[in-house]
């Protein structure tokens, strides 16, 4: 397979989710549907909390596993084991969450197929194999927006059905096309959580990271700007995943290679970081202003480049860090960036409402790099 095709298929899995939540967000918007837009941030945002404890923190951990240690099937006995733990466990406590039932079901039904799709995907791309996931997410979202186009039965309900169905067919898709490898056999999951803990940790300060600014924006701005700032940060959350998913093929070769490539390709990272977070300004305008009709300013595009590109260069650092087995570096790095945007966050959207917010998260991403070039 062609390293243009790996590419392509690794950004189609990597944005897939975030794209169908921004797709969709536009959707109950258009046909003026309030409610059920704000119940699917409450889906969306319950799934990916749940999956920050699920998946243990192990989604580049799990891509190296698969690279650089031998025993596949053991490698998936022991992820497979510690989700469906965690999956038990966590799930116990979202059934008492005072939510409407229907959505409490909808969450754990999709966060359990997705956390099993990522133990696949991360196999996938260690193996640079995900072109047959990459098909499926593909026809999954030209079937969503001809279904939108039709109009007719447009709803919370049945959308979520329909995302439940695709993930059901990347599963089997995976076990299909993996099925010599996969290994459904239960072990005990402690012994490797005790020794894996620190990513748990690294992920759950990770999702403070990204999304405690709109928690806490959710307290301050009306409803109306909450919306408005949902879009935003989907919209930089999807740029976000199409850098780290264009550079997924890179850290597969990193991590195979080690410290010395990645010292060689530092200064291509930069140039590839800077061009992709240049490149995604129009993109962004056009959506937001000519799709959601978000008026965004000048200014504002220059904060979503600072976003982006810091976050590029952040992504190479985390690689580096992985591939030394500095977990604990890691996970000071996340927890002092999560407490600065948390911090910000308070300080700033008060007064200075979604610019506020989004400086709060530039902090935050600019604090964890400069703690990672510091700290070396």
């Amino acid at each position: 397979m062609s390293n243009k095709v790996i590419v392509f298929s690794n950004t189609i899995r990597g944005v897939s989710s975030s794209l169908i939540n921004a797709f969709v967000c536009f959707g109950f918007t258009a046909l003026h549907l309030p409610s059920d837009l704000k119940d699917f941030i409450i889906f969306f945002t319950g799934v990916n909390l749940l999956l920050s404890f699920v998946n243990w923190g192990l989604k580049d951990y799990s891509v190296k596993l698969f690279v650089s240690e031998s025993g596949t099937e053991n490698i998936f006995s022991q992820l497979f084991s510690i989700r469906l733990t965690l999956f038990i466990l966590i799930g116990v406590f979202i059934c008492f969450i005072p939510l409407d039932l229907t959505i409490i079901l909808f969450i754990l039904v999709f966060s359990f197929l997705k956390s099993l799709n990522n133990t696949i995907e991360a196999f996938s791309t260690a193996k640079s194999k995900n072109s047959l996931f990459a098909g499926v997410d593909l026809f999954f979202l030209i079937f969503i927006v001809i279904y939108y186009s039709l109009h007719s039965g447009f709803n919370l309900n049945t959308v979520i059905m329909l995302m439940i169905i695709a993930e059901l067919s990347k599963f089997f898709a995976g076990i299909i096309l993996f099925r010599e490898v996969i290994s459904f056999k239960l072990i005990n999951p402690f012994p490797f959580l005790k020794t894996t803990y620190n990513y748990f940790l690294i992920a759950f300060f990770a999702f403070l990271l990204s999304k405690t600014d709109f928690y806490i924006a959710s307290l301050y701005l009306p409803s109306g700007q909450i919306i408005n700032y949902h879009i935003y940060s989907s919209l930089i959350g999807l740029s976000q995943i199409i850098i780290a998913s264009f550079f997924s093929n890179q850290m597969v070769d990193l991590f195979s290679s080690g410290g010395k490539t990645f010292s060689n390709n530092y200064k291509g990272f930069l140039l590839k970081s800077f061009a992709l977070s240049i490149l995604a300004l129009p993109l962004f305008y056009v959506i937001t202003h000519y799709i959601y009709k978000y008026n965004i300013s000048m200014a504002m595009l220059a904060l979503v480049f600072c976003n982006l590109f810091i976050y590029s260069v952040s992504i190479f650092e985390i690689y580096l860090k992985t591939d030394q087995n500095k977990s604990k570096l890691l996970l000071n790095g996340v927890l002092v960036s999560a407490v600065i945007n948390i911090v910000f966050s308070f300080s700033l959207i008060n007064y200075f409402g979604i610019t506020g917010a989004i400086l709060s998260n530039i902090a935050g991403l600019l604090s964890l790099y400069i703690f990672f070039k510091l700290k070396k």
